[in-house]
This record gives structure tokens, C-alpha cells and sequence, in this order.
């Protein structure tokens, strides 16, 4: 079962850091052009919660940690925002936890921030998003 929840204090960095420096996971993200560690990440996790116009989120899949779902670039003047996300723990890819995790931060946009309209984006050669975002009724 597919969980996601909100980031309000630094958690646990470990995997999160090793998944960003992972070049497999990262192949289609901007992270894949630095080396992370607990000190950039931690400065990273401590501005987007405090920042008022992004939202982070933990998604678990039966308790495990696997990956990172955020509503950022929140505008509450026009009620949009973007989703980015990814699954760090590759033994989850392929099996839906993605598209899940996408449909919960969605209810979360729509519900808890009143958005009108999402938007996310891929590399045209991520596949795999793009199946998720389809999944997600994404345009």
C-alpha cells in the first residue's frame, strides 16, 4: 500500500542522499549534475520547509521509504502548482507506487490547496513518467 507523507522536520537522509548520487535513478533529473551529501540535502529539505510556495512529501510503500513526491512552484494567485517526484529505491520501480504517489500529492492539490490546474514535465526519453503522469490523467 502506497502512503505519502508530509515532510514538516528533517527526517532520515540516508537513502535519500544515496539515491540522488545513484546515476541509474537519476538519469532523467537535473540532481544526476552534483554530488549530494547530508549537509546539501539537509540545507535543501530545511528551505523547501520553510519555503510557502512548495510542499514535500515521503512516499513509503508498506512502511518502507522509497522515494520523494513534491507540489512545488505552488501559485496561489493563479491556483497552480507543479508535481515532481521520483522513486529512489529501484526494487519499487515498475510496480504502480509512482502513479499512487502522484494521485495522492494530486488529492492533496486539490483539496488541501485548492488548485486549479498541475503541472509536471519529463525528458521525452523517460518513458516510465510519462506512463505515470498518462495514469495520473496528465495532458
Amino acid at each position: 500500500m502506497v502512503k505519502i507523507k508530509l515532510i514538516n522536520k528533517i527526517v532520515n537522509l540516508n537513502d535519500w542522499v544515496k539515491w540522488l548520487n545513484d546515476k541509474e535513478v537519476t538519469k532523467y533529473s537535473e540532481q544526476r549534475l552534483k554530488r549530494h551529501t547530508h549537509a546539501s540535502q539537509k540545507k535543501f529539505l530545511n528551505n523547501k520547509i520553510k519555503a510557502k510556495d512548495s510542499k514535500i512529501f515521503q512516499i513509503f510503500f508498506n512502511s518502507n521509504f522509497v522515494g520523494i513526491v513534491e507540489l512545488g512552484n505552488i501559485d496561489k494567485f493563479h491556483n497552480t502548482c507543479e508535481v515532481m517526484y521520483f522513486i529512489g529505491n529501484k526494487k519499487y520501480w515498475g510496480k504502480g507506487v509512482a502513479a499512487s504517489a502522484i494521485s495522492l500529492a494530486l488529492k492533496y492539490a486539490f483539496k488541501k490547496l485548492k488548485v486549479y490546474k498541475v503541472f509536471a514535465g519529463t525528458y521525452k526519453k523517460n518513458v516510465a513518467s510519462q506512463k505515470v503522469l498518462t495514469k495520473n490523467k496528465f495532458k
